[in-house]
């Protein structure tokens, strides 16, 4: 009789490659079975304690009538009608102010003109574990079972982290994943089933340790797809456009004891998460609140003229300065090479590639846990004086960059295409002074919307092991 290993040699001898891969996951599910117990992924991050942060409390509502009147008064809210995966939502606030949400700013709706939602509020305001003034919410309707909501975390500068973040759900169920930080985005270590009349609390601390999501529905085709999540928040008394900053002090007040008892690297989740820019006056002119757009924090070090060794040391005044040990980076944007090739002729720009290696080397010492970009050369003007060398050494640089992120398995942000107008430089994204080398407004625009873009974006990542 053939052993099971002579059996499973055979069978991949035989198939295809689509077969191979299908066996190998299923084997591969199997060990992570056997070795973490139930399916579940072992992970540090699966430590946390999950009763700490949230609560779910059934039935929440017991007057009938109450739930009938208050979804009347959410119908009545016209934010059903969306063809887009993406949910609609609402603000709605007790104070007659501007409102400051993740994207941009405008007035919401006056919660008390509300009932129905007023007197939830103060519901769940009465609730043992709650026990605090929530004064406004954001109401989402999923209208479908295709509407979802991506992984996230309520951590925007306007909430006050201090006090809980309280969900009331209205309709059919929806599964809410919570995932760590710092995690693969398939580690989940808590679901929810957010049932109709039912409240899951997110207790002050929850948004630095978790991130959320709304996973797609499954309700019967006969029946009304339609749920509504009225997430009740606390207001910042400061001003809106202030950056959360996500340390224990802040929003753990009641889980004190519990953050003593974790280990450094699980309080580490709790530390300012913050995207690091440096180099030369390209990234100088780049306003570090524009690019964080009020929900990241974003510090710009680049100063004009920096070459390759000034952005050495600007990286090693930024660590070893004390006042900035609370700080986890974990994106930082490099930008520099033009100063230190424009006056190359004819020796050209090999001589840099060992200097570029050895920033990088570096760099990835004093923040290992960051994800590091190294933008390309912008295209420089080409004047009769340099054409015969400008254009090669800015290629040649790049191709220097490429080459060096591909080693180091690092990213290349390339600003040099977007900055042509076939295969010159666009005259409209620079100064008409052939002697500025610099982006005019409409070209630092242009930058500064890359750079957002990538601060923000939850892009694929080719080098990530999960």
């Amino acid at each position: 009789m053939e052993s099971i290993q002579d059996v499973f040699v055979k069978l991949l001898q035989q198939s295809t490659i689509e077969e191979k891969i299908s066996m190998l996951k299923i084997l591969k599910d199997s060990i992570d079975s056997c070795t973490t117990g139930h399916g579940s992924r072992s992970s540090s991050s699966n430590n946390i304690p999950i009763d700490k942060f949230i609560s779910h409390h059934e039935c929440f509502v017991t007057d009938d009538d109450f739930l009938d009147q208050l979804r009347v008064e959410l119908d009545s809210l016209n934010i059903t009608g969306n063809l887009s995966k993406k949910p609609k939502t609402l603000w709605l606030s007790k104070h007659k102010d501007v409102h400051t949400n993740t994207r941009s700013n405008y007035h919401s709706s006056y919660l008390p003109d509300y009932p129905c939602i007023s007197k939830l509020l103060d519901k769940v305001n009465e609730h043992e574990s709650v026990k605090a003034e929530l004064d406004c919410c954001n109401i989402v309707c999923f209208s479908d079972d295709r509407k979802t909501l991506r992984l996230h975390a309520d951590n925007e500068g306007y909430i006050d982290n201090s006090c809980p973040i309280a969900t009331f759900s209205v309709g059919v169920s929806r599964q809410i994943e919570f995932v760590p930080f710092g995690s693969r985005h398939d580690n989940v270590v808590h679901t929810v089933t957010a049932s109709n009349n039912s409240l899951y609390i997110m207790n002050p601390g929850c948004q630095s340790v978790l991130q959320h999501r709304v996973i797609q529905g499954n309700s019967p085709s006969s029946s009304d797809h339609t749920r509504y999540s009225i997430s009740f928040r606390k207001r910042k008394v400061s001003s809106p456009n202030e950056v959360v900053v996500l340390s224990p002090d802040a929003e753990c007040t009641n889980n004190n004891d519990l953050l003593a008892t974790w280990s450094s690297s699980q309080r580490l989740d709790f530390q300012s998460r913050t995207s690091l820019l440096v180099g030369d006056s390209f990234l100088a002119r780049l306003k570090p609140e524009l690019l964080g757009k009020g929900r990241k924090s974003v510090i710009n070090l680049a100063k004009g003229g920096n070459k390759i060794p000034n952005v050495m040391q600007d990286l090693l005044d930024f660590k070893n300065n004390k006042d900035n040990s609370s700080i986890i980076v974990d994106q930082l944007f490099i930008s520099v090479g033009t100063n230190d090739i424009r006056n190359c002729r004819s020796e050209g720009v090999s001589r840099f590639k060992g200097e570029l290696f050895n920033l990088v080397r570096h760099t990835k010492k004093l923040f290992p846990g960051a994800k590091i970009f190294i933008q390309s050369l912008l295209p420089l003007p080409i004047t009769q004086d340099n054409y015969k060398f400008i254009a090669r050494n800015i290629q040649n640089f790049n191709w220097f960059i490429f080459q060096v992120c591909s080693h180091e398995r690092l990213y290349m942000l390339d600003v040099f295409s977007i900055f042509l107008r076939g295969h010159f430089r666009n005259p409209m994204l620079f100064s008409n002074d052939m002697r500025d080398i610099h982006p005019n407004k409409r070209g630092i625009g242009l930058l500064a919307k890359t750079y957002i873009s990538r601060i923000h974006s939850k892009y694929f990542d080719p080098f990530s092991p999960n």
